[in-house]
């Protein structure tokens, strides 16, 4: 069981995070590390190689490069073995050319940093410790193999330095960048002021609701607008209709499941998607939210006392797998157009039919601004 928990660890770590760009990254380091090997190769005097297991271990070095590249591209799962074997495999085979050619120079030592970059800008932050300890460990057998002991530790010492600098460096500018990335990701997808999801968020959301529903679940979709709130902002001042707005969102969230939606559109127009919900549940939902905002006491800040208002609510419903996220949107819009025109503090639900909006009121009466 340990065991298996540990490939699995192992595998995770050595999963490229973009498959593509690890794909493209090895293959030019590969061609790169070719290159790099003729450029090391010791010549004698007339220019020809110095030995034959030069060129045999420079020729299998390219070989074997240019088909693991192969093999990668031909491997679209970052969950494949293949990404965990094939990367310290490449260490393996620098290491072996290395030895076999008998070559121990800092040239030849310095291509194990392309397992190292490699490691580092497509890897999570174990895989290139991973990387980076298979190069140094790469570095210390061929050095400690083919040089005195003095030699090899002092030239193990200053290349390890640069790989595992190289290393960090690497890793630290990506975690930044990912950082960076993750933040622009959030401030697009949730609202700074009341932290509902924007509306690109209820749109994909929407889809996948829609798209991924068997037949016939119903998926329900509420528009609500904060009644008098121009009214709010020109009497009270903006920092009190952001207050309003902040405090409905949680009067909101209270009335959601965690499969909802809660979406400011703009303004003080906010919508709710319901995933599964019927009709008849979304009007049920919708006389439990205009009741707990009417009976909600909204503070204002600076101590400019408390209020009371209403919401307008306007409901609409598809069935699976007919209509999409813009007919669902467009119907719940006409319904609070229709609530509204109709007096506000209440609710309209749009219905199939040749007319596309119920006659569905609240029986309450509006309760007055405090």
């Amino acid at each position: 069981m340990r065991s298996h928990e540990g490939t699995v660890t192992v595998r995770r770590w050595m999963r490229p995070r973009d498959v593509a760009v690890a794909s493209r990254t090895m293959i030019g380091l590969t061609g790169a590390a070719c290159f790099a090997t003729v450029l090391v190769m010791p010549l004698n005097s007339t220019g020809a190689l110095d030995s034959v297991p030069t060129t045999i271990a420079t020729t299998a070095l390219m070989l074997l490069g240019i088909a693991g590249c192969l093999l990668l591209s031909r491997r679209p799962d970052a969950g494949s073995p293949v990404w965990t074997v094939l990367p310290p495999a490449a260490i393996v085979i620098l290491v072996a050319g290395n030895l076999l050619a008998r070559d121990a120079s800092t040239g030849a030592q310095l291509l194990l940093v392309f397992p190292v970059l490699y490691g580092s800008s497509c890897l999570p932050r174990h895989g290139a410790a991973v990387m980076t300890t298979g190069s140094v460990v790469g570095v210390f057998v061929t050095a400690v193999s083919l040089l005195p002991l003095r030699v090899a530790l002092t030239d193990v010492g200053v290349i390890s330095v640069a790989l595992v600098t190289t290393a960090v460096l690497l890793v630290r500018a990506h975690e930044r960048h990912a950082l960076l990335v993750a933040r622009l990701e959030e401030q697009a997808s949730v609202d700074p002021l009341t932290g509902l999801v924007t509306r690109r968020v209820l749109a994909d959301s929407a889809a996948a609701a829609l798209e991924g529903a068997g037949p016939g679940v119903e998926t329900s979709l509420l528009l609500l607008d904060l009644d008098g709130f121009k009214g709010v902002n020109d009497s009270q001042g903006h920092p009190a209709g952001d207050a309003v707005l902040v405090a409905l969102a949680q009067v909101l969230r209270r009335r959601c499941r965690q499969q909802d939606v809660v979406c400011r559109i703009g303004g003080d127009e906010i919508a709710l998607l319901l995933p599964g919900c019927s009709l008849e549940v979304a009007t049920q939902r919708c006389e439990q939210i205009l009741g707990d905002v009417r009976e909600h006491v909204f503070v204002l800040p600076g101590g400019r006392g408390s209020l009371r208002t209403t919401v307008s609510i306007g409901a609409a419903h598809v069935v699976a797998p007919a209509g999409g996220f813009r007919d669902l949107y467009a119907a719940a819009d006409l319904a609070l157009y229709e609530a509204k025109r109709a007096g506000r503090d209440r609710y309209r639900a749009a219905v199939p039919g040749p007319d596309p909006v119920a006659d569905t009121v609240t029986d309450e009466v509006p309760s007055p601004a405090a």
